[in-house]
């Protein structure tokens, strides 16, 4: 029976042994995390198109390219047994390169929401990390010879990716000066850490794995169901998950309890009514303070607002003042940027 080393997802492949059950787990884990990741994918989706949240579009196209990551297993499984041979080196070089999108893909997807949520705006930053990611892992490819020492590079590329974003995050955090941002970044701190633990732990798997235990090289036998590429990194997906879903079914909740007013004929109209509840709700304004940003998000000044609500010009003066006092914007102005760009 030929040996194949594998450079793609999995890291045990089932051999004709005395090890069905266990073959058969490791599939039904591998479909559970499938379907954990075009559901989480799916539920975030969801949540952007009422709220027009940007954080939910990046985390639904991270777990997307996750789910096509885990895939390949699958495809590796169905080139194997419908051929009845070995994996080609020309196959390996192609999903290899499939291994360098999917997983490129759904990193830098992490690494945009964090530039959005950052409020970074150079070119550069986005363009640059996953250029960098994409050129080492073809070069671990190209320029190291086949072998163990070649597959523990080409994937702990992916976390020396995880951890750039992660240690951009907390210098961000540590030179944050404004004390509302920084408030807002610390309530992400145990995520933050389960982050590092869990990235660690990853590497250390990749390490044992491919340079201690020798278990890329594996037999290919009747039935070859792959296991998890590693375990950490899935159970660091589901951690994401959980808070990403959590999140997104919080806002989905806000949109059931406040719904879009009736009559609006307007599309923009529309957008404003749908995601004032959360931008309201994540910077503690009043029901009246919504009612005013709502009002100044259409354009209207202090005085059409003291009309139309029917309130003296000198309380709509005070309520523009604690919404920009609360949300920390120095202007009308930059109060309406801030919003679509949270929002």
């Amino acid at each position: 029976m030929p040996k194949i080393a594998l450079t793609g997802y999995g890291r045990l492949a089932a051999k004709r042994s005395t090890e069905g059950p266990v073959e058969l787990a490791l599939f039904y884990y591998t479909l559970l995390m499938l379907l954990v990741s075009i559901l989480v994918a799916a539920v975030c989706l969801s949540s952007y198109l009422v709220s027009r949240k940007k954080t939910m579009l990046f985390l639904s196209i991270a777990f997307a390219f996750y789910f096509f990551d885990i895939s390949l297993v699958f495809q590796d499984e169905f080139i194997v047994r419908s051929s009845g041979d070995a994996l080609t080196s020309g196959y390996l070089v192609v999903r290899s390169l499939a291994s360098v999108l999917t997983g490129g893909g759904f990193i830098t997807a992490f690494w945009v929401l964090l530039c959005d949520y950052l409020d970074e705006t150079r070119r550069a930053m986005f363009a640059v990390p996953p250029a960098v990611f994409a050129i080492a892992s073809v070069a671990t490819l190209v320029v190291l010879p086949d072998g163990d020492v070649q597959r523990f590079w080409f994937w702990s590329i992916r976390q020396f990716y995880m951890y750039w974003i992660l240690l951009y995050a907390g210098y961000s955090f540590l030179r944050q000066k404004d004390e509302a941002e920084r408030a807002r970044m610390w309530r992400h701190r145990g995520l933050y850490a389960a982050a590092w633990v869990l990235g660690l732990v990853v590497l250390a798997e990749d390490a044992a794995s491919f340079l201690v235990m020798d278990l890329p090289s594996v037999d290919l036998g009747l039935i070859a169901f792959s296991a998890e590429r590693s375990y950490a990194e899935n159970l660091l997906m589901l951690v994401i998950g959980v808070a990403a879903v959590r999140n997104a079914v919080r806002m989905l909740s806000l949109r059931f309890e406040r719904p879009p007013a009736q009559g609006g004929s307007k599309h923009q109209e529309q957008q404003i009514v749908e995601n004032l509840n959360v931008f309201a709700t994540r910077h503690k304004l009043s029901q009246r303070e919504r009612e005013v940003l709502y009002l100044i998000l259409l354009g209207k000044d202090n005085q059409n607002i003291a009309s139309e609500m029917s309130l003296a010009l000198s309380t709509v003066k005070v309520h523009v003042h604690n919404i920009l006092k609360k949300t920390g914007d120095a202007s009308r102005q930059e109060l309406i940027q801030n919003f679509w760009k949270m929002s």
